[in-house]
This record gives C-alpha cells, sequence and structure tokens, in this order.
C-alpha cells in the first residue's frame, strides 16, 4: 500500500512541477499586455483572457502538490504544537472526513460541468477572444483530481504510521 502512496506522490510532485512554471508565465503575459496597451497602443483580448487559464491551472492544478509539501493553509492554532502521532491523527480524519467527502462531491459536479462544455466545445464571448473555455471549464477537474491523488495517498501514508505506532513497531 505505501507503494501505491509513493506512486501518487510522485504523480502530484509531477504535476506539481509542470504548474510551478505557471507564476513565471503569468507575470510574463501580464507585463507583455502591459507594453502592449500602455507603449504601443495595442490591445489583445486572447492574450488577457489567456490570464484566466493560466491563473487557473496555477491554482487548481497545484493544490494536490501544495498539500503534500505542506505549504497549504492551516487555521488550527494547536496543530503546530502537538507531537507528531497526535497531528498525524488529525490529518488522517481530516483528510478522511472532510478532504475525501470533498472530492467526491466535486467529482460528481464538475464532471457534468466540464462534460456539458466540451460535448459543445465552448467558446469565449468575445469573438477574438479564446474559444477554449471547456478547457477552462476543465480545471476544476484538475484541481479535483489532484486532491483526490493526495487524499488517498495521505490516507494511506497516515494511516501506516498510526497503524505501525499502534502496533509498537517503531
Amino acid at each position: 500500500m505505501l507503494a501505491i502512496a509513493k506512486s501518487l506522490d510522485v504523480a502530484n510532485n509531477r504535476i506539481g512541477q509542470i504548474v510551478s512554471v505557471t507564476p513565471l508565465l503569468l507575470v510574463l503575459v501580464q507585463f507583455t499586455l502591459v507594453l502592449m496597451v500602455h507603449v504601443f497602443g495595442i490591445g489583445s483580448v486572447k492574450a488577457q483572457e489567456s490570464l484566466q487559464y493560466i491563473n487557473a491551472l496555477m491554482f487548481m492544478g497545484g493544490v494536490g502538490y501544495t498539500a503534500l509539501a505542506g505549504e497549504h493553509v492551516r487555521v488550527d492554532i494547536f496543530f503546530h504544537k502537538m507531537e507528531q502521532g497526535k497531528r498525524d491523527l488529525v490529518d488522517f480524519f481530516g483528510t478522511l472526513f472532510f478532504i475525501v467527502p470533498l472530492c467526491i462531491l466535486l467529482w460528481l459536479t464538475a464532471t457534468p460541468f466540464a462534460l456539458n462544455s466540451w460535448q459543445g466545445f465552448e467558446g469565449s464571448t468575445e469573438t477574438t477572444g479564446l474559444h477554449l473555455v471547456y478547457i477552462l471549464k476543465t480545471m476544476p477537474l484538475l484541481f479535483t483530481f489532484s486532491l483526490s491523488i493526495f487524499a488517498v495517498a495521505n490516507v494511506i501514508r497516515l494511516g501506516h504510521a498510526l497503524l505501525k505506532k499502534d502496533s509498537g513497531a517503531e
């Protein structure tokens, strides 16, 4: 089972590596847009719309990697003071009772949302815009996929650590 968790972590790391270029890409496109508009007086709806796609890819694609790296936001003020075993317990049940149901709900709602958009290859409302709205509407599935593989790997990894601790085999 730990081999499955490790392979899911590798997949999430790969997604994170791919998505890691998006902040730079976002800055470059925005900088180019500012130059085009304010220096040359040229606008581009496609370039402006591309910022939404890049932003969606950056945040929705990187969620699983961020969670795996432990860089997600924690509201719990007691968590960082806990010993590792208690943190593992909180993470295990938090993943099992909050993230897994969220992923199930997202799979059930985001899939028809994306499929409906793909059926008609939904495009931009702007005639000169990007006619790839169906790809933008697929980003919630990327979010769900990334978070789901994190959740499965986390439940396996933490479950193993908790069982190992309970059996006394450290």
